[in-house]
């Protein structure tokens, strides 16, 4: 249950700073908290942490990055995060410093197209922010460690 509180404080401030609920914000969140989690990352202190993410430079997926600068407290400002513009993958490339480690976690394009459709067709975002939260990770995202 600690889990779900801690995931639904992150989403509530990714909220905060971005303006609105969506999905795109949502996955950039999960992802941030997964790299955290899997690198051992305590962001109250400066563990080293840097964010290489690779999307589309149009909303809904520039969203994702918000999500990600929101958890992981790499920002554009603090230049611990470096934002590519990628015409077809959606992922984040984390590397800790110390100890010396590193992930990569790539959205499948299934997730991303079936959010569009369903945005096209008239679904809420925050509806689908909220069904994006519940799914398990590896619903989601493929990880290479």
């Amino acid at each position: 249950m600690f889990e779900e509180e801690s995931l639904e404080s992150a989403i509530h401030d990714a909220e905060n700073l971005h303006g609105h609920l969506g999905p795109f914000l949502v996955i950039g969140v999960r992802m941030g908290r997964m790299a955290k989690q899997v690198l051992g990352v305590d962001t109250s202190r400066n563990d080293g942490l840097r964010a290489h993410v690779s999307v589309p430079f149009s909303t809904p997926f520039s969203c994702i990055i918000d999500g990600i600068q929101v958890t992981t407290k790499c920002t554009i400002g603090n230049q611990k995060l470096k934002v590519k513009n990628s015409e077809k993958e959606i992922a984040a490339y984390f590397e800790r410093k110390n100890p010396s480690r590193a992930l990569r976690i790539r959205l499948k394009s299934k997730i991303a197209e079936g959010v569009l459709d369903r945005i096209s067709k008239g679904s809420s975002v925050e509806e689908l922010a909220r069904e994006v939260a519940r799914l398990p990770e590896s619903e989601l995202f493929m990880v290479e460690k």
